[in-house]
């Protein structure tokens, strides 16, 4: 019997993303309501990315993450609407989170 699983995708953040994440953690360590909540949305979005098998870029993945709703605290889902650009478009295909 083999043991034999599905390789994961190769993931790996561009430079333009490393930026971004180290940007944006600097800015919500400054927000004094809401901002810790955020932090650590991003970086559940970041574990998140590189745990599931769909193979999506990044900011997507975010964008996606966030017009979903899993950000638990209303406060932090602005602070990272806000940092994402986001507006009221319609929200995406729901994506599957890994466990």
């Amino acid at each position: 019997m083999s043991k034999v699983t599905a390789a994961l995708p190769h993931k790996s953040l561009h430079d333009h993303e490393r930026k971004f994440l180290k940007l944006a953690g600097e800015g919500l360590a400054h927000e004094k309501v809401g901002g810790a909540a955020a932090m650590a949305c991003l970086l559940d979005m970041v574990a998140s990315w590189h745990a599931t098998r769909v193979n999506i870029e990044f900011g997507e993945y975010c964008k996606r993450w966030v017009s979903e709703g899993n950000a638990k605290s209303k406060t932090a889902d602005r602070l990272l609407r806000n940092l994402l650009g986001l507006d009221d478009n319609p929200p995406p295909r729901r994506i599957r989170r890994a466990a």
